[in-house]
């Protein structure tokens, strides 16, 4: 069998083994000089195996939800693998039922909050944001996805002060708003503060001994210095 017929068998029965047999002669055949064809096809095999993979993981994280209801971070997880394989509205769906449920939850309203985010639709995200921080005015998950907002509709110094306002309300060790100030920086074109923002990771990683954590900060501090000096 050849490897476009792996592909093919993959792609309808997700057998293991076509994926395997099919990633094995792509990888012993693909050379500088392969066709196009070569090329989109084993790009589609392994674009097939994500797809599949993510389902997995999608399995994976209802089977946990159900178990532990109360566990916050496996339901960001969940939506965030929703969303990579198109099907974001299912997370809202979910959330907003919920949300109606218990129109008071704050819980609930950052799960809607984050929901509408990664669907894009930043409108309604930043009206269940206004809902949600009138309820809890010190709401650091509500205060960093208001910043999401804030950037997204071309509002950089709004957004970056929302994020600086969410770290200094968020738990010890909560970093994601310092990253997302690190990437709108550097897409600002403002590559000093963007490089203070990685340096600011780097440090506090280092501090308690994070070391894989590390890494990619040490490497976009890197990056951007040489941009810096160059």
């Amino acid at each position: 069998m050849d490897k476009y017929e792996l592909v093919e068998r993959y792609e309808a029965l997700g057998d293991e083994d076509d994926f395997r047999a099919a990633r094995r002669l792509f990888e012993q055949e693909l050379t500088e000089r392969s066709s196009a064809l070569d090329r989109r096809q084993y790009g589609y095999l392994l674009e097939c195996h994500g797809r599949r993979t993510l389902r997995r993981a999608v399995d994976q994280y209802e089977q946990v939800m159900a178990l532990d209801p109360d566990q916050d971070k496996v339901q960001y997880q969940w939506m965030h693998a929703k969303a990579a394989l198109g099907e974001p509205d299912d997370a809202i769906t979910r959330y907003r039922s919920r949300v109606a449920g218990s129109p008071g939850d704050v819980r609930e309203l950052r799960f809607l909050s984050s929901a509408y985010l990664m669907a894009r639709d930043y409108g309604a995200a930043g009206e269940v944001i206004d809902t949600g921080l009138g309820l809890a005015p010190g709401d650091w998950k509500l205060t960093s996805d208001r910043g999401e907002v804030k950037a997204a509709r071309g509002d950089p110094e709004g957004a970056l002060a929302d994020w600086r306002r969410a770290h200094e309300l968020g738990p010890e060790g909560e970093l994601s708003m310092v990253y997302s100030s690190a990437f709108l920086l550097e897409h600002e074109g403002r590559l000093a503060e963007a490089a203070g923002a990685w340096r600011q990771i780097l440090e506090y990683a280092d501090a308690h001994g994070w070391e894989l954590t590390a890494v990619w900060p040490r490497q976009e501090l890197q990056r951007l210095q040489k941009l810096l000096d160059g």
